[in-house]
């Protein structure tokens, strides 16, 4: 986390669109403080009183392709950034189903499948955008089905959620399972989308092996034993359109 300083630093900048015009109200995050601006009329924002260390400046607005830029912030120093917001490629909210009557399972023409099909809870950045989820655990706020806990991480305390039914929770990351090269987003703010599945039987026949996988858990109960032949909720987070 960013020592505190006294008065603080600053992070400012400009938002425009491939046009080089204003983007106007454009959600800024300055991460891992998770403080926020807005941009004005003129795409302009500033996010004051931080420490100094690294920060991952993220911008994303409807339409547009969230965008990102890694930044150090000295002792009351400020830093000028400027976002160029690439237009988000039109994606027909439409059922596209494979020859075996099941939605794609690796691009995100699936999760539009699922939602339009599916038994479970389907979000856009703009949904979550709308819940102020930040952290990860946050998309889970008042998500029937699932609790949350204040767990310590290598972050410091996060909100960490575990489901009603069974406590596990598996994820997959864009159709994939979780894995090194494959891992969480960090933020919620990483997310286009999200699929989330409750009780193991909402989960499609083309995601279904992955509930009794254990290698791929994103959280479990923090008493009692993770049992192995004990199915899990199911997660399926995207961060490509790919």
């Amino acid at each position: 986390m960013a020592a505190q300083t006294q008065s603080g630093g600053t992070i400012a900048g400009t938002v425009v669109d491939a046009s080089g015009r204003p983007v106007v109200d454009a959600d800024v995050y300055a991460l891992p403080e998770k403080a926020r601006a807005r941009t004005d009329s003129a795409g302009r924002f500033a996010i004051s009183k931080l420490g100094a260390g690294f920060y991952h400046v993220r911008v994303r607005h409807l339409g547009f392709r969230p965008n990102e830029i890694t930044t150090d912030l000295t002792n009351n120093g400020r830093v000028e950034l400027k976002f160029e917001l690439v237009s988000r490629p039109v994606m027909l909210d439409s059922v596209i189903v494979q020859a075996d009557g099941k939605c794609p399972t690796m691009s995100y023409t699936g999760f539009l499948c699922r939602r339009r099909t599916g038994k479970g809870l389907y979000l856009t950045d703009d949904d979550l955008a709308d819940k102020g989820a930040v952290e990860l655990g946050e998309v889970f706020v008042d998500v029937k089905g699932f609790d949350i806990e204040r767990r310590p991480t290598r972050w410091g305390l996060l909100p960490i959620p575990f489901a009603e039914h069974g406590g596990c929770i598996n994820a997959l990351v864009n159709g994939r399972p979780m894995a090194v090269t494959n891992q969480l987003p960090r933020y919620a703010t990483e997310l286009i989308a999200v699929e989330i599945y409750a009780q193991p039987r909402q989960v499609p026949e083309e995601y279904q092996r992955y509930v009794w996988t254990n290698s791929i858990r994103q959280s479990s109960p923090r008493v009692g034993r993770d049992r192995g032949d004990q199915p899990c909720a199911l997660v399926v987070y995207w961060t490509s359109f790919s």
